[in-house]
């Protein structure tokens, strides 16, 4: 597995990885294309492609700070999905050394409880703070997510660290 932050020597693949940003998450939770292009450009953030022996597998999008890592999404394509790739793909971000934080929509159905199953096995905690994900649309309405961390919970120093940076850097300009 190898990370490849997505530049203009990589691009042919900009269109394919968007197409899954858009079919693995709601509109509400995802960047226009023309914000996505915008933060491109800005050092914290990765949009980065995920490969291994089958080729391009999927996408990891992320903030790395001097203080935490942010991963913001992150997703495999259908076809390569329970084949440990996603398993895999996190231990290279764990790897880093860093805090890493993340939000998932409350366990609730079968599909976020899966979900968090996942991220669960792979060692991340939920924590307890009320958090609303920062806006990626004008207008968009308050959504309650939850926050996972890895290795452990964080503070509510750290919290409030993570939670500037969300409205600083996250949300539409």
């Amino acid at each position: 597995m190898r990370l490849e932050r997505l530049s203009e020597s990589n691009s042919t693949y900009f269109n394919k990885a968007f197409a899954l940003y858009e079919q693995a998450f709601p509109e509400i939770e995802r960047r226009a294309i023309d914000e996505q292009n915008r933060i491109l450009s800005l050092s914290d953030y990765h949009f980065d492609l995920i490969f291994d022996d089958d080729g391009f597998v999927g996408i990891m999008l992320y903030w790395e700070t001097p203080d935490f890592i942010f991963l913001e999404h992150f997703a495999i394509f259908p076809e390569f999905r329970n084949r440990q790739k996603g398993l895999k793909t996190l231990t290279l971000l764990k790897a880093k050394g860093k805090n890493i934080i993340l939000e998932i929509e409350p366990p609730i159905d079968e599909l976020t409880t899966r979900r968090y199953g996942f991220y669960r096995r792979n060692g991340f905690v939920m924590n307890d703070y009320f958090h609303i994900q920062a806006k990626y649309h004008y207008g968009d309405s308050d959504i309650e997510l939850k926050l996972l961390s890895y290795p452990s919970e964080i503070s509510k120093s750290e919290y409030n660290t993570f939670e500037c940076f969300i409205e600083r850097y996250v949300g539409i300009k």
